[in-house]
């Protein structure tokens, strides 16, 4: 399945429904397909996915707080961890 930039990537599309080898590859085609100005650094990615990896708020690939797939929403430098009060990681200027 390719993905594109303009396509939205949540917990209520058909990505859910795909066995998890398929879920995965189509993660890592999302965050491949996003133009290099809109991601983060491949550290902050990093960084970000170690910080997702420990939280209570994270079901298997999901942000319960958000709803949001987490190598989806760390991938993008605009982004921030949507912990009230004290977030995991911010923004990458």
């Amino acid at each position: 399945m390719a993905v594109s930039s303009g396509e939205i990537l949540c917990r209520r599309c058909a990505a859910q429904e795909l066995p998890e080898p398929e879920l995965l590859r189509y993660l890592d085609e999302y965050v491949s397909s996003l133009p290099q100005a809109m991601r983060a650094s491949d550290e902050t990615y990093a960084r970000r996915l170690a910080a997702c990896a420990v939280c209570q708020h994270r079901t298997h690939y999901t942000c319960t707080l958000c709803g949001c797939y987490v190598q989806a929403r760390a991938a993008k430098r605009a982004m921030a961890c949507p912990l009230p009060g004290t977030p995991r990681w911010e923004r990458e200027l």
